[in-house]
């Protein structure tokens, strides 16, 4: 919106709902990630670059073949059974015995968690989320007007321990859900253990309580040992979510959700309302691209690629951040996770970066409860090694500007 506008004559139409909704953090710096003098650790933008052409024209040709007409047509609300035979595919590499006719094709796996939202939280309800959490999540789940209770993560990720805590003094209804995401979490890199996984689903069986398994980076791995998810378990309680944005292209639109029939079925049925079906023709080239094995081979070529590039930044980061900084060390994924001096703020300290031409995601932005003023989200799948040790150490200069003003003030010391 124009700084100019100062006043909305259509206030009185707005929904209840609407007046919960906040832009998100990355969507207001999408205008600065643009900027080509700009080197930015701001959005989650996959490496797109180890798709060769002529991989994309042969399963274009292949799906013009197969069926234009019906590449150009509507489809069936729930997804195409081929597509969702090869998503299943894809989810048996981590151990998921999925039944295709259980996965709800979806327009990205942001569609899921909108729909999610929309079928299981009343205003007022209680649901549980990580400290930090995706800040997609938070976009999807606040019109819906829920009580977020956050947990905070540590190294292990959801320590389901503070979980159990919070439930044995919890009064009132039960909270609708909980949230994670156990896999090279975004934004703080850390992966959830094989114990807790296990004790979580332990929990879930107990209390009856359902588990929202957003998993878009667990093939993400380029480093240690996988974990399979909690789906895998075949639990009730488990809703998966998975995507095809971080392992193919966020160009496509293609997510899905699996899980317990019943809940797929409505969220199905909520689908038909709010976009009829995914594209056919996205789902057609998706189908096309696992089923000829590109998709294994792009995998490849991207965690040799994120594997460099989160070294690269691992060691600037070492390098150029001052004392007193702490930052996590992800096997998989996309980002990095930073915390800084207590005294700093990373939100009013995003203009300071952004004017030295290096930008990233202030912390604030991945908590429901304002916490994380002194952290901030880097992402190190966009930049390459070159850009990330120049953009590192730009932050670096400004964080250590920060620093020293502080201390001149006496800030520092509360």
């Amino acid at each position: 919106m124009s700084p100019e506008i100062i006043f909305d004559p259509y206030t009185k139409l707005y929904s209840e709902a609407s007046s919960l909704m906040r832009s998100s953090a990355v969507r207001e710096l999408m205008s600065v990630i643009g900027r080509e003098d700009v080197i930015s650790f701001g959005g989650g933008l996959p490496f797109t670059g180890a798709l060769p052409p002529e991989d994309i024209n042969d399963v274009m040709r292949s799906v013009m073949e197969k069926g234009m007409a019906e590449a150009f047509q509507y489809g069936e609300t729930e997804g195409r059974d081929e597509l969702k035979r090869e998503l299943a595919v894809i989810m048996g590499q981590e151990g998921i015995d999925a039944d295709p006719e259980h996965v709800l094709v979806t327009t990205g796996s942001q569609q899921a968690l909108d729909l999610l939202a929309r079928i299981l939280i009343d205003s007022g309800d209680d649901i549980i989320i990580e400290g930090p959490t995706y800040l997609g999540a938070l976009a999807a789940f606040r019109p819906a007007g829920p009580h977020m209770r956050t947990i905070h993560l540590d190294t292990e990720g959801l320590p389901v321990a503070d979980l159990e805590r919070v439930l044995d003094e919890w009064s009132g209804p039960a909270p609708k859900f909980v949230y994670v995401v156990p896999n090279f979490h975004n934004p703080a890199g850390v992966t959830m253990s094989p114990e807790r996984r296990e004790r979580l689903l332990e929990v879930a069986e107990e209390r009856d309580l359902l588990i929202i398994e957003d998993n878009p980076y667990g093939l993400l791995r380029f480093e240690g040992k996988s974990v399979p998810p909690m789906a895998s378990s075949g639990s009730r309680h488990v809703v998966y979510l998975g995507t095809l944005s971080k392992i193919v292209s966020p160009g496509i639109r293609i997510g899905w959700a699996y899980g317990p029939p019943p809940i797929i079925d409505r969220l199905a049925t909520l689908k038909q309302g709010a976009d009829l079906c995914s594209s056919t023709l996205n789902q057609m080239f998706a189908e096309e691209y696992i089923r000829l094995g590109y998709w294994e081979k792009n995998l490849d070529v991207l965690k040799r690629v994120y594997l460099s590039r989160r070294n690269a930044m691992l060691s600037a980061l070492e390098k150029n951040f001052p004392e007193g900084s702490r930052w996590t060390r992800p096997e998989g994924g996309l980002f990095i996770w930073v915390t800084l001096p207590e005294f700093l703020d990373t939100e009013k300290m995003l203009p300071l970066a952004i004017n030295q031409k290096v930008a990233y995601v202030p912390g604030t932005a991945f908590y429901a409860d304002g916490t994380g003023a002194n952290q901030m989200r880097l992402n190190f799948s966009y930049a390459d090694e070159e850009l990330i040790a120049e953009g590192i150490k730009r932050l670096g200069k400004v964080i250590r500007k920060e620093i020293e003003l502080y201390h001149s003030l006496g800030l520092d010391k509360g």
